[in-house]
């Protein structure tokens, strides 16, 4: 598999399927024989950041729950899950701030995990949550124990950090299911709700900020970096990574204004806009992650003036970069860089 490629069709990393495998395999079956009868070898998919058809890893799940009969396989995964499971985004998660901190770091770069699904985080004044969303591209049942095994293992991930007292508000799932809802509630430890209009694993905002002692920002700045250059090599033909370049490289000399990237990339603003958006971005988001991106690491790594910060960034004032700081990170700058 050429791996510099943008995928014509949903992958998941290599290193998913073989904790998959091992589920598989703790029912006392065979999960090479799973995988070869679905069309893959796992040995094939061994080397790092491999990755497989997620049309593959469909018809795996499947064979799974036939064979072991159990409806709630995704719950086992995460018993075996470990961070190094999502590559460098698992052990970022890890080394993340808080919870806030590493669901905003999930939801950014979940395509490093799978790639047939957006990912966002929706917040109200009392909640924010993690939402998986289908990827029009890809024209795919929806891998729905894919989907479970993805929300229990952040969920896994989630109370490293927080601690085992950690509880979710709510999960939904789009998917049906008719079986005993009660080994899922007591997993969440809250509601959980299936045949629901969005897949999301949701918090009480009040839960999600206890810093975690093992938190490390200078990591998690490099593991950041890794994981963006790989997922560029995916990307690379797409007008989002491209605007995205010339927005880092361009911010602190305040030319990168909407009408100046768009002569740039040798397109009208509007057409910048439209293509945007059938890649399921826009402008303003990728100004708003460049920002945040660099804000994070002149706050981290460098003893420069707020005031400078600021201006680098192009806010018009330092109190409007200390609110877009506290909602990209949940806490002040002066805080940040204090911790």
């Amino acid at each position: 598999m050429d791996e510099t490629l943008l995928p014509k069709t949903a992958t998941s990393l290599g290193s998913w399927a073989w904790l998959v495998a091992q589920a598989i395999d703790s029912y006392g079956l065979d999960s090479q024989q799973i995988y070869l009868d679905a069309g893959i070898d796992l040995h094939d998919i061994k080397k790092p950041n491999a990755r497989i058809p997620t049309s593959i890893m469909i018809e795996v799940w499947q064979q799974a729950v036939n064979k072991s009969r159990d409806p709630y396989i995704a719950l086992r995964v995460a018993r075996f899950f470990q961070p190094s499971a999502f590559s460098a985004l698992g052990m970022a998660l890890a080394a993340s701030r808080h919870v806030y901190d590493a669901l905003h770091r999930a939801s950014k770069y979940s395509q490093i995990v799978s790639d047939g699904s957006n990912t966002c985080i929706e917040e109200t004044d009392t909640t924010v949550a993690f939402m998986a969303i289908a990827r029009a591209p890809f024209k795919a049942p929806p891998n729905i124990h894919g989907i479970e095994s993805l929300f229990s293992s952040m969920f896994n991930v989630l109370q490293t950090i927080a601690g085992a007292s950690l509880k979710a508000k709510e999960v939904h799932f789009q998917h049906s299911f008719n079986g005993d809802l009660k080994p899922y509630e007591a997993f969440f430890g809250c509601p959980v709700y299936f045949s629901s209009n969005c897949n999301k694993l949701e918090f009480d905002k009040k839960d999600v900020f206890e810093e975690q002692p093992f938190a490390n920002s200078t990591l998690t700045c490099t593991l950041d970096e890794w994981i963006e250059e790989h997922l560029s090599k995916f990307k690379e033909d797409l007008l989002s990574t491209r605007v995205k370049k010339f927005i880092l490289k361009n911010l602190a000399y305040g030319e990168v204004d909407q009408v100046t990237v768009a002569k740039e990339m040798a397109v009208s603003p509007r057409m910048l806009q439209r293509k945007l958006k059938d890649e399921g971005s826009s402008y303003t988001e990728l100004l708003d992650d460049c920002r945040h991106k660099l804000a994070v690491k002149l706050i981290s790594h460098n003893k420069l003036p707020l005031s400078e910060v600021t201006y680098i960034l192009g806010f018009s004032d330092q109190s409007n970069f200390s609110r877009a700081f506290k909602r990209w990170t949940g806490t002040s700058p002066h805080q940040y860089r204090d911790s």
